[in-house]
């Protein structure tokens, strides 16, 4: 009480299960013929004749295409290849989990915005997830939640609800990668032949995995754009690694 002035609600906006999408990809995947492998560190890439040669701890890999979708490691690996790098920007992101009020039920509640995007919050099988929204520049690097992000966003979601913060059950950081002009690199590499990027999602990854892997797979085969996608204005050339607002940046830098 006496915190908030105003709110909206967005009524038809949905939830989507990381786990269930993610496991939808790996089973199709699978489906078609598709082998994962994990623990296998980039050790080399290079062209070799009309194939991509892939070094990694695990083995080595031919193909004709190599999609470089390794998120805040994306300019590592395109510098392994001899392709210039995006110049993407790791920034990390904290969250936390902590048990709901007793008496309050929160598996209906919204996910809870605050209009300066300084926190939200959100309802997490049965108890409440949180973040301070933080996009703290980083190196790439398995990145661990800072205290002061966390005493942050407890604060403040005591100050701005009911919640009463006892303890913190969980508590996690990843990376959210963006470049210059925060839009998504998919499409082929203008000079690279075969060397496919879909990098620079800035968080927004699973959201948009349906449409850039689409994207990706229509750059990776050269077959034609999605139809749906170029509808609604996605097309290759605002995605392109070529686009000159990501071109002007990065000569810059």
């Amino acid at each position: 009480p006496g915190y908030a002035a105003y709110a909206h609600i967005e009524r038809d906006s949905y939830y989507m299960d990381v786990d269930l999408i993610h496991g939808g990809f790996l089973r199709g995947f699978a489906a078609r013929g598709g082998t994962l492998t994990v623990d296998a560190d980039v050790t080399g890439l290079s062209r070799q004749g009309d194939v991509w040669r892939v070094d990694t701890s695990a083995g080595s890999f031919e193909a004709r295409t190599v999609v470089n979708a390794a998120g805040a490691w994306v300019d590592v690996i395109a510098e392994l290849a001899g392709v210039a790098p995006v110049g993407i920007q790791p920034c990390r992101r904290t969250a936390i989990i902590f048990a709901a009020p007793d008496d309050q039920p929160v598996d209906e509640m919204p996910l809870v915005i605050d209009a300066d995007e300084a926190f939200y919050f959100k309802p997490e099988a049965g108890k409440v997830l949180a973040s301070p929204a933080d996009e703290t520049p980083s190196p790439p690097c398995d990145a661990q939640p800072e205290e002061i992000d966390i005493a942050f966003v407890a604060d403040h979601l005591q100050r701005a609800t009911i919640f009463d913060i006892r303890h913190i059950e969980h508590k996690w950081a990843g990376l959210r990668s963006f470049v210059s002009d925060r839009t998504p690199v998919v499409g082929p590499d203008p000079v690279a032949d075969g060397f496919v990027w879909l990098a620079g999602q800035g968080g927004y990854g699973i959201m948009t995995s349906p449409a850039m892997g689409r994207a990706a797979a229509a750059a990776a085969s050269d077959s034609a754009w999605p139809s749906d996608l170029e509808a609604l204005g996605v097309v290759p050339d605002t995605l392109s690694r070529a686009r000159p607002t990501l071109a002007r940046a990065t000569a810059a830098e």
